[in-house]
């Protein structure tokens, strides 16, 4: 009997562990690959989120077939619209909400995938603000997946309720008074996602017009971080590139755009590349509202 309970002990410790372990061969990394995904599909410990942005119709796509087992989240409900901004962080019952109704626990290794890479990284940086750190972004999402001829699946999966304990991380947001008050301090590396219209101040985005941006902050688009036209992610020694070139060594990288969606992937990216990292999740939105200064050109 005692031999038998050990296999069962030891099985039961596999079950557990093996999300992280595996995590662990990936370089300890917060992305995983489409094939590493394949191959945890059936391990109860993983959670595949498909981030769906209704608006651009993912829940038919999501109908039409999507990767076995995931489960959707609406982008709608990682977001508040609040203090006349598009795109604020909910309160933390809601985030909790959304978590534990898709299924997920503490001890999830949560997996997100989505149509539109930063609905998948405003997803990760929710779960980073909430205090679940076991995340992991699905390089090349679901396009590659099927450019690779996997399984999909049109059944909507049934799980369990999951049961999160929040430890929201404030200090993650800032606000422009933050951005203010840290103006001189050279340990601070702004970044801004948006479009060289927004950036140098001549254009806008979708009606949305830019005189600039905030002083000293040095551009960086999201889709620099990815492969031409894909959604995979460039090598780590790329990404590595694209941030020495704007942040020293050691400083925390703060990112926005224009209600902190695009900058969740400049975001995402900085974190894993080991940066201290925030965002200023009112965006060039808050900033233009308050009417704060900004600078327009290439220079930063």
């Amino acid at each position: 009997m005692l031999t038998n309970f050990r296999a069962r002990l030891i099985a039961t410790l596999f079950i557990t562990i093996l999300p992280s372990a595996s995590h662990a061969q990936n370089g300890n990394s917060l992305v995983v690959s489409t094939s590493w995904l394949a191959s945890h599909l059936d391990n109860p410990s993983v959670a595949v989120i498909d981030v769906a942005m209704l608006d651009m119709g993912d829940d038919k796509t999501y109908a039409e077939g999507h990767i076995p087992g995931a489960r959707v989240i609406n982008y709608d409900r990682l977001v508040v619209r609040r203090d006349g901004l598009n795109a604020e962080l909910p309160g933390v019952d809601q985030i909790r909400e959304a978590l534990e109704s898709a299924g997920i626990s503490d001890s999830t290794l949560v997996v997100v995938y989505a149509s539109d890479a930063p609905a998948a990284s405003r997803a990760l940086f929710t779960l980073d603000y909430i205090g679940h750190h076991k995340f992991a972004f699905l390089n090349g999402s679901i396009a590659k997946w099927r450019a690779e001829g996997r399984p999909l699946s049109r059944d909507v999966p049934t799980f369990a309720r999951g049961h999160i304990t929040p430890h929201p991380n404030p200090a993650l947001v800032v606000t422009s008074d933050w951005i203010t008050a840290h103006a001189s301090d050279r340990n601070i590396a702004l970044i801004d996602t948006r479009t060289d219209g927004e950036y140098l101040g001549t254009g806008d985005r979708h009606g949305m017009p830019s005189e600039g941006h905030i002083a000293g902050a040095h551009q960086l688009q999201w889709e620099q971080l990815f492969e031409s036209d894909s959604m995979t992610l460039k090598d780590e020694s790329a990404l590595k590139k694209l941030y020495a070139d704007r942040v020293p060594r050691g400083d925390t990288v703060v990112t926005y755009c224009w209600v902190g969606y695009r900058a969740s992937m400049t975001y995402f990216v900085a974190r894993q590349l080991g940066y201290p990292v925030k965002l200023y999740d009112g965006s060039y939105q808050d900033w233009l509202k308050k009417r704060l200064p900004v600078h327009a050109g290439a220079r930063p």
